[in-house]
Order: C-alpha cells, then structure tokens, then sequence
C-alpha cells in the first residue's frame, strides 16, 4: 500500500481481492472529476436544451474515444521498455515537444482556470447568499493555493471523494426529480441525428465542442500523474489501472448523462438556450422549486471547483514535467513528482491566479467562452493522437511485449479521423472562415 504522504508516493502493493481493488480505486474518480468541469455541464446542458436527446450519439462516442485513447496513455506510462514518463516518450520523437506542451499546460490551464473561477464563484454566491463573484474568486483561489501548492495524494483523493458525494446528491438526483424517459435516451444514443440549428449554437458546434470537452484534448495526459502518485509504477498494475478507468468512466457518464436528463427534460420542452448559469438555474428553480435550484448550484460547485483543484495539480505537474524534459531531463525519478521543480510551484501560481484577473474585471460569457475553450481543446488533439500513436506502436519505444495490439491500432485510427474531423468543424465554424 502506498504509505507516503506526499504527491509522489512508493510503489503501491498489487490487489489480491475484490475489496482490495474496490479499495484501490481513486486516481480515475480523481482525473474524471477534472475533467468534468465547466465545459461538460455546458455541453451536456446546451445540448439537451436545444436538441433534446438527439445528440446523445456524440456524447457516447466521445467517452467511448476518450476511454480508448486514455487507457492507451497509461499503458505506456506503466509499460514501456524505458520506465520513463509519457511525456518521455513524446519527447524522443521530437524536440520541440516537450516547450510546447509546457506553453500548451500555461495556456490551457489558465484558459480553463478562467472558465471554471467563474462558475465556482458565481455558485458559491448563490449558494451563500453572501458576497459576490468577485470576492468569491478571491477566496477560492487562495483555497486551491493552500491544496495545491503542496498537495498530499491522501488529502486530495479524501476531498475528491467528498465532491464525488455532492454530484451524486445533485446532479444524479435533479436528473431523477426530471423524471426521464428510458425510452427517448436509448433513441438518442443509436439514432446518429445532426438536426437543424436550435437556438445559440449549431449542432455540429455543440458535437465538436463535445469532443474537445469529453473527447479531450492534452488534459488527457493528466491521468498518469494521478495514478502514478497513487503508486502504480510497473506492468502489474495494469490490470488495477484499468479497473480505475473504467469505473471513472462510468462515473463521468452517469454525471453527464444527469445534466443532459436536465437539459432535455426541462429546457428542451419550452425552447429554452442556455445563456449563462444565473438564467439556467432560474428556469429550473420555476420548474422545481428553490430546492431545485439549490441543488443545481451545489453539483456546479463541486464539478467545477474539483476541477479548478485538479487541473491545477495535473496541469502543474504537467508543465513541470515538460521543462524538465526540455532542458534535458529525462529520468523517471525526475519526472514522477513534478514538486520537486521550482518550475511547478510558479506554475500553481499561475494557473491558479492568473484567471482571477478575468474575475476581477467581470467577464461574465460563461457559456461563449466555455465553448471557445474546448474547440480550441480539439485543433491541439490530432498532434497528441498521432504522437501516443507512434510510441504504443512501435517497439523501439514500448518494447516488443506492449506494443499496440491490431484492435489498439484500429482503435487510434478512427481517435484520429475523429480528431482530424473535428479540427475541421472547428476551423470552419470560426466567423469569416
């Protein structure tokens, strides 16, 4: 068992039970509630207010990619010949990989930080009764600046799990309140649908904001640093690994699926776009109470500051990581805690306040600029498939034994196309293109 406080624990002692695994879960509730933040609420809501259920294909497709392609990842992070980081990997194919994945974690990690603040602040004001966005940001930064800046796995899988709880409370629980057909989901899911523009955004928009929001784009890089904090460092805790994934897959799932429920069920029947979270949970307190709305407010909070925590950890010790590899480090002791870098206490800093100042000015596009974000998650994501590609294929990086399997190489190819047709999407979307 990983015994050591720190972000960067021991190597963990492998399963032998059913309960020993349940036990073992953590680092795939972690990276899931990450990556629910800001842009899956939108994208979830948006597209069950405007189109109901008939977009639910793209929704399923992109977790099904995200789940592939993510499991991919970790198995070079814990199999390769090398014993060395996936960003290792990615670095040996060329130079200029490791800075501009250090320029694409600043990047990214303040963009997000921006839409995320936001939303959590906004919230907690709701919530409270007290104050306003621009004192809550203040004071929800320097809260994720106290967890992060010297982060201890153990604390920080204990307050994931205790966010997991107030989703479930929330969200799961509006969803159930909406009272959704079965029947109307399933038609969703297999009926392949693009319908006509409804309201603010186009279909194809919403489908490929989806895959930037669901489907990833570098944030799915984040979930190697978590299980390896964990202590999962050799090819025996594949199997562990894999079961984490997948029940943090089913998580998410069931977490989007709820917002969708909400938009499809209350939203969709009376016309209603999302504008921005003020106007959203307005409509849902007139069709089902104060109550309602409170409970709405309590999930945006817990998925968006559990993001603001995590993406703060993961995009740090991502950046972290790439200057390492960019001034010539390479070494897996090195790479595997990112704290060990001034590097990755400057990028807190950052990550953390910069998006503070967007707050302090009052930029108020939730919904726009949370769209604008995951597209641009889409253009990075064909560079980063093609890249995972080469070094889960070819033997000179993974070793003969883990090398991609023909399914696995079919599997990326089609990560590929659809990353390729999304860039399209999105480039083409953009006014005057």
């Amino acid at each position: 068992m990983t015994t050591d406080s720190r972000l960067s624990g021991p190597t963990a002692a492998i399963p032998g039970s059913f309960l020993e695994y349940v036990q073992s879960m953590g680092p795939g509730l972690i990276v899931v509630l990450t990556w629910l933040g800001a842009g899956d609420i939108v994208q979830s809501a948006a597209a069950g207010g405007s189109y109901g259920y008939a977009l639910m294909w793209s929704f399923a497709a992109c977790l099904t990619v995200r789940y592939l392609f993510v499991s991919i990842i970790a198995k070079y992070q814990l199999c390769n010949q090398h014993s060395e980081s996936v960003l290792s990997g990615l670095s040996r194919l060329h130079p200029l990989v490791a800075p501009c994945l250090f320029v694409c974690s600043l990047f990214f990690g303040h963009a997000a930080g921006v839409v995320l603040l936001i939303g959590a602040a906004e919230a907690s004001m709701k919530l409270s009764n007290l104050g306003s966005v621009r004192l809550w940001g203040v004071v929800l930064s320097l809260l994720a600046f106290l967890i992060a800046f010297r982060p201890f796995y153990r604390t920080i899988e204990k307050v994931f799990f205790l966010f997991l709880g107030a989703l479930t409370i929330s969200l799961v629980g509006l969803a159930v309140w909406a009272n959704p057909n079965p029947m109307d989901i399933a038609k969703g899911v297999f009926g392949l649908a693009v319908p006509a523009t409804r309201g603010r955004f186009t279909a194809l928009w919403i489908i490929v904001a989806m895959v930037g929001a669901v489907g990833g784009g570098i944030a799915n890089l984040m979930y190697p640093y978590f299980f390896q904090a964990k202590g999962w460092t050799t090819p025996a805790h594949r199997r562990v690994q894999h079961y984490d994934l997948m029940l943090g897959i089913i998580v998410l799932m069931l977490l989007d699926l709820s917002v969708w429920i909400v938009g499809a069920e209350i939203l969709h029947p009376k016309k209603i776009s999302v504008v921005d979270l003020a106007s959203l949970a307005r409509i849902l307190g007139e069709s089902l109470g104060q109550f309602g709305t409170t409970l709405f407010y309590l999930g945006i909070f817990a998925a968006l500051y559990s993001s603001i925590i995590g993406n703060s950890l993961a995009y740090s010790l991502l950046g972290a990581d790439a200057y390492r590899h960019w001034r010539g480090t390479r070494s897996m002791a090195q790479s595997s805690d990112g704290r060990k870098d001034r590097v990755y206490y400057w990028a807190v800093i950052w990550i953390i306040f910069s998006p503070l100042v967007w707050v302090l000015i009052g930029h108020s596009d939730f919904v726009g600029l949370t769209f604008s974000v995951n597209v641009l998650q889409v253009i990075v994501l064909p560079v980063l498939v093609v890249g995972i590609w080469i070094i889960t294929a070819n033997r000179k990086y993974i070793g003969v034994n883990y090398r991609n399997r023909w399914w696995e190489n079919v599997s990326m190819a089609f990560i590929l196309i659809l990353a390729c047709v999304g860039v399209f999407f999105a480039i083409s979307s953009v006014p005057g293109v």
